[in-house]
């Protein structure tokens, strides 16, 4: 589960209802179907949630590619894989 935070923003009055309308239309009149609507316009707008990095990023990225590694500096690796393609 991913943590969350309360922001508290001041919009426009019409702003306010057209979000309101959209979260319902979207998402029907059940509880926290605003949040889920601010979240999605927000991804939408400045790019999906923020991934994790660090070597199990790495080690995903490796899996699934077709990628031969022999033990070299991984740089020289991926040079290697795009002169290649």
């Amino acid at each position: 589960m991913s943590e969350k935070e309360v922001i508290k923003v001041e919009i426009p009055r019409w702003l306010a209802e057209r979000l309101r309308r959209y979260a319902a239309e979207r998402y029907g009149v059940r509880r926290g179907a605003l949040s889920r609507a601010v979240v999605e316009i927000l991804e939408r707008e400045l790019g999906g949630p923020a991934e994790g990095g660090g070597l199990d990023r790495l080690v995903g990225l490796g899996l699934s590619s077709d990628l031969e590694w022999g033990g070299e500096d991984l740089g020289e690796a991926l040079r290697r894989r795009h002169v290649s393609n």
